[in-house]
């Protein structure tokens, strides 16, 4: 329900009440909504992570996966719970640290099952030897390719993190310029009232 803007005080007032009184009609939400989600899209992600090399595909199950559950979620939230309480939060908190730590793990868990499942197959790091050919100078060390293969994937993880910035430039800005504006109120700190001839106050200019 919308409150009609062209509404007097008291049918305004009718109006609110009834929204109010239709919204307390509906499901009671989850206490927490922000645990279960984050909880959910973290399994999510840790799977992709850790055996996206097992099953290729897994990202795109997960991201039409993913879709569905934003419209049910919506859904949900819109019309068949209670309107939730806004909290404010700075960020995502611990779940900023689950996800780099999933990161990391996935990284290293990539590059074992890359390294021991090449000597199997056919690769330009594997070549079988073939006799006659010296067995030291084409030995498989699938140790060293773990290594080398781990070790670019986080430099490339730090490279991309350092050239994009974890707040965009114009959000920056903005901060700024609220945070100078808020300054320059409080240095001119509260405005005196003065009392013309006709006993009326103004604010002192």
């Amino acid at each position: 329900a919308v409150v009609s803007t062209q509404s007097t005080g008291p049918e305004k007032t009718k109006e609110l009440i009834d929204i109010i009184e239709e919204d307390r009609k509906l499901i009671a939400g989850d206490t927490d909504f922000t645990l279960s989600e984050y909880t959910e899209k973290c399994i999510m992600y840790g799977i992709i992570m850790l055996f996206g090399t097992v099953f290729p595909l897994a990202p795109l199950v997960a991201l039409i996966c993913n879709m569905v559950d934003v419209r049910v979620d919506g859904y949900r939230i819109l019309w068949k719970n209670r309107r939730y309480i806004a909290q404010r939060a700075e960020d995502i908190g611990i779940w900023q640290y689950i996800l780099e730590f999933l990161n990391m793990v996935g990284v290293v868990v990539n590059s074992l099952i890359l390294a021991f499942t090449l000597k199997g197959s056919k690769s330009v790091i594997y070549k079988p030897i073939t006799e006659g050919e010296d067995k030291g100078g084409n030995e498989y060390q699938p140790w060293m390719v773990a290594f080398a293969f781990e070790h670019v994937c986080f430099a490339l993880k730090f490279i991309v993190s350092y050239i994009i910035p974890d707040v965009p430039s114009d959000v920056q800005f903005k901060m700024r310029k609220e945070q100078f504006q808020v300054n320059q109120l409080f240095e001119k700190g509260p405005q005196k009232k003065q009392t013309n001839a006709n006993g009326d106050q103004n604010p002192a200019v």
